[in-house]
């Protein structure tokens, strides 16, 4: 929408009162008209008000400095609720095959001030190494915050197996992190087991990169090396000796159609580098493709 944007009543009205708390700051305040706080502030008055208003009494622009941070603050976090269903031709985490035919992995997601809570489970259509049916259920409160151009992303998550009764539910801490580098960004994300096997370590880095063809396009692609400790390795493989695990690459389309809701087909290539744990496993080289469909409100 185009044109000149047209005066706000609700907005005048705000800073004509906020005008006014700048003149009752310098009125004397009875003391039966000050708030619980003894802030020496009358209720009327907002504390982000107060402040200026005590430098610079009776100015329009300090009304209007004042009104933006309230409504900057307000509106900084905004709460974001996702739903998504992806379909996928197996279960594949971190270089090994949890599945031996296509799964079904649901999750819904809640956001607010840079807190994501996420339930995530995964639901097999085959028996095979884990029962068929709900086998796998996540539960992930991660944060995600800028510093400069570094995005810090730490994560607690619990992970739980219903029908297996030979998988130990754990904890894992995880820390991501990512930095914009030209047309690509630097990543690395790291995990620590808490419970099951405390102090197995794993982690990963690589490069990832995302273009927009249009306003309802996009694209998505990464490509890394991973690397596991010593307990990690032989929790996961059998193999008692820290190693440089694997390398992958991932590549997904994002289509949002009049952004009613999103479709990412996606498709990803996995290979173990270490002798050691490529005899350890059936299959080495895996690939999955799938699709996602979801929508955030």
């Amino acid at each position: 929408m185009t044109g000149r944007t047209q005066p706000n009543p609700d907005m005048e009205t705000s800073l004509q009162e906020l005008e006014q708390d700048c003149r009752l700051q310098n009125d004397p305040v009875p003391d039966s008209d000050r708030s619980s706080s003894d802030s020496g502030f009358p209720d009327s008055c907002s504390r982000s008000s107060a402040f200026i208003c005590g430098f610079i009494p009776g100015s329009r622009v300090a009304a209007a400095i004042a009104l933006f941070g309230m409504l900057a603050s307000g509106a900084a976090a905004p709460l974001s609720v996702g739903v998504e269903a992806d379909f996928a031709s197996s279960y594949v985490w971190r270089g090994l095959a949890l599945s031996d035919g296509p799964v079904l992995q649901p999750s819904v997601w809640a956001s607010f001030a840079g807190f994501t809570l996420t339930p995530w489970a995964n639901v097999a259509f085959s028996e095979g190494s884990a029962p068929a049916g709900l086998n796998e259920l996540d539960l992930t409160l991660d944060y995600s915050r800028d510093v400069f151009d570094l995005t810090v992303n730490p994560s607690l998550s619990v992970y739980l197996y219903p029908n297996q009764t030979d998988a130990t539910p754990t904890g894992e801490f995880a820390l991501a992190l990512s930095y914009p580098v030209g047309p690509v960004s630097v990543f690395s994300d790291n995990s620590v087991d808490l419970m099951a096997v405390p102090g197995a370590y794993c982690g990963d880095a690589g490069l990832s990169f995302e273009s927009e063809f249009s306003e309802d396009l996009g694209v998505e692609a990464s490509a890394r090396v991973g690397w596991g400790s010593a307990r990690f390795n032989n929790a996961s493989f059998e193999v008692n000796h820290a190693a440089l695990n694997l390398t992958g690459i991932d590549l997904a389309l994002n289509w949002s159609p009049g952004g009613l809701f999103y479709l990412r087909p996606h498709a990803a290539l996995s290979v173990l580098l270490d002798r050691d744990l490529r005899a350890a496993v059936t299959n080495s080289l895996l690939a999955t493709g799938g699709l996602a469909i979801g929508r955030e409100f």
